[in-house]
């Protein structure tokens, strides 16, 4: 019985966490999504509409570290369902911004919340499954991820015909909140459990390390085990997320160029995160067989191909067979790493060694989406597609230092 008590408080984590996955995920891919419209209502240029990824990324990175250590103290359960609300709260508020420092505003504390969800989630799922099954669960929560990004960005497109673009923020955002606020009555109890462990972790007696405070022993308060490893990961997946939020904040940009039309927009941005999620579900289940590194390696080359023909593809038939598959290797390689950090972390401390990751990631994806705005201002968008592709050459060599462990 107590066997299968734990299973099914597992089943309920993991499945908890793919909606708030759903639901973070949905909201990042549909402001991609919204930018255009936005940039259309408030008469902004290519740089002003990366700004507002930028601080929307940003935001995320400020939150993350905190959102680690606050995991530890006052519970994984807390900080996802108040992160949920607040970047609720964040989007929603975007039905008011009637001028550009108040969309700033709204997507900075939408990115506040947002913060949240990625190093305490996975956090939590890779302490809550263990051995193989912590792969196969972070796998599946990195799919319902991109469910998120294929359902809203849908979702957001159809609402934009009938509501206008700030309508379809004031309801998504809705939903968001009435996730979190269901998610945390569900488990009133569970909360209270996992403050008492916080405290009574804060008041076990730190043991001094043997050898000093080195550097080894700080990265290990941050749960890094294998720091040279570690810093690998960390560098492929900055430069991985960072090319992939630059091209998704531009591929609406690029797909009205073309001649799609506004509620087409959001089918095609859709197209691509599904394939997005099969990538990320698929890709990481040949890890013990091919390895981290060649999993990245055909991913990324996969990646810079789609990039370099992207932008000839125009409006036709062959576009829509040609998004998924550009999706499947524009996401795939993030569950290969984010299965290959599992052993690199300390089991007690995931949350932090997550939250530093994804940290390092988001800065990327903060500075990724207006340094790409000023290249299409100043070059046009083809170029700034063919930049992206060619800032994807840079990955290839470093996998070569992967090691398994």
């Amino acid at each position: 019985m107590m066997k299968n008590s734990s299973s099914d408080n597992s089943r309920k984590h993991l499945w908890w966490c793919n909606l708030h996955h759903i639901v973070n995920d949905g909201y990042v891919a549909s402001l991609s999504l919204l930018l255009p419209f936005i940039a259309v209502d408030l008469g902004l240029d290519y740089t002003a509409s990366g700004l507002l990824k930028t601080i929307h990324y940003g935001a995320i990175c400020v939150a993350q570290l905190p959102a680690g250590f606050l995991a530890e103290r006052l519970g994984a359960i807390l900080l996802l369902g108040s992160g949920t609300i607040i970047f609720g709260l964040g989007y929603a508020a975007l039905l008011v911004a009637f001028s550009f420092p108040i969309a700033l505003l709204a997507v900075f504390g939408a990115g506040i919340g947002g913060g949240v969800y990625h190093p305490v989630g996975t956090g939590l799922i890779a302490d809550t499954f263990t051995g193989e099954k912590s792969g196969k669960a972070i796998g599946t929560l990195n799919f319902f991820g991109d469910v998120g990004k294929v359902v809203f960005p849908a979702a957001t497109g159809i609402m934009i015909g009938f509501v206008g673009w700030r309508g379809s923020c004031g309801l998504l955002g809705c939903a968001g909140i009435a996730v979190g606020i269901i998610y945390l009555i569900s488990f009133g109890k569970d909360i209270k459990i996992q403050k008492l462990r916080g405290r009574k972790q804060d008041d076990k007696p730190g043991i001094p390390p043997q050898g000093g405070l080195g550097l080894g022993h700080r990265l290990q308060k941050w749960g890094i085990a294998h720091p040279g490893q570690f810093g690998l990961y960390a560098l492929i997946g900055s430069l991985d997320t960072g090319i992939r939020s630059a091209v998704m904040a531009f591929l609406g940009f690029l797909l009205i160029r073309d001649g799609i039309t506004e509620t087409n927009v959001g089918w095609c941005i859709s197209l691509t995160f599904l394939g997005g999620a099969m990538g990320k579900l698929i890709c990481g289940m040949p890890m013990r067989k091919l390895g981290a590194a060649r999993l990245i390696i055909l991913t990324e080359t996969l990646m810079i191909l789609g990039c370099l023909a992207l932008p000839h593809i125009g409006n036709n038939q062959a576009l829509f067979i040609f998004l998924p598959l550009f999706g499947f290797v524009l996401n795939g390689t993030s569950s290969v790493l984010y299965i290959g950090l599992v052993p690199i972390f300390t089991p007690t401390r995931r949350s932090r060694g997550y939250a530093m990751y994804y940290t390092l990631n988001f800065i990327a994806s903060a500075f990724a989406p207006i340094i790409f705005g000023l290249t299409g201002d100043k070059w046009g968008l083809d170029i700034a597609f063919y930049t992206a592709g060619g800032a994807m050459l840079l990955i290839l060599p470093l996998t070569a230092f992967l090691r398994k462990i």
